[in-house]
């Protein structure tokens, strides 16, 4: 048998890859270390967007379940005092209100067929007694003939002394006890008297 050499055995042989147990070179660490926090945050962030996306898909509101606002329509001058008084304490005491501006609510009983130049207003659940006579101031605007049956908002000037406010409408046409213009055809309309209470209204909203 051929002898063996030692000295074969002496020098190392590179026969694969570095060994595990010898520590990699600085430039090297860092790169690995650079890129596994990379992966870290790019997991986290994703994480936080999704979950961000389904907390928004939580509180967003369906278009669906959204009230729509009521529609209205304006005649005259807009309404810009900020509250209002219950028709009904007006009726009760004019002289209280009389010459001052007012604005109350309530539905609209009657209208003028002709132009629109005057409505009875009443309050809900107090009939007669909490209504209102209202005429447009001057003639300046009108509303629709049709709007019997509407809720209305109006912002008027209480008439101090009714028997005195100037007749409006077509006075051709008097009936049996004298009556004409509006006074004749908002009682034959309503089929009483007219309200008590008169308004000369500035501005009036119409829902």
């Amino acid at each position: 048998m051929r002898p063996v050499n030692p000295g074969l055995f002496a020098t190392p042989v590179n026969v694969g890859p570095r060994s595990l147990a010898t520590p990699l070179p600085a430039h090297s660490l860092a790169f690995v270390l650079l890129l596994a926090g990379a992966l870290t945050l790019g997991e986290t962030g994703c994480s936080r967007i999704e979950a961000g996306e389904a907390r928004a898909d939580s509180e967003r509101t369906p278009a669906a379940s959204a009230t729509p606002p009521a529609s209205k329509a304006v005649y005259g001058t807009p309404i810009a005092a900020p509250g209002s008084v219950a028709l009904a304490d007006v009726a009760k005491d004019p002289s209280k209100f009389a010459g001052k501006e007012v604005v109350v609510s309530g539905k609209v009983s009657a209208v003028c067929e002709h132009r629109g130049c005057w409505m009875e207003l009443s309050q809900a659940g107090e009939g007669a007694a909490a209504a209102a006579h209202i005429k447009m101031a001057g003639h300046a605007f009108f509303v629709p003939r049709d709007a019997a049956g509407k809720q209305a908002r109006v912002q008027a000037k209480v008439v101090a002394d009714p028997s005195a406010a100037a007749a409006c409408g077509d006075p051709s046409e008097p009936t049996k006890d004298g009556k004409s213009g509006c006074t004749a055809e908002a009682e034959k309309a309503l089929g009483r008297p007219l309200a008590k209470l008169q308004l000369e209204a500035s501005g009036v909203e119409l829902f």
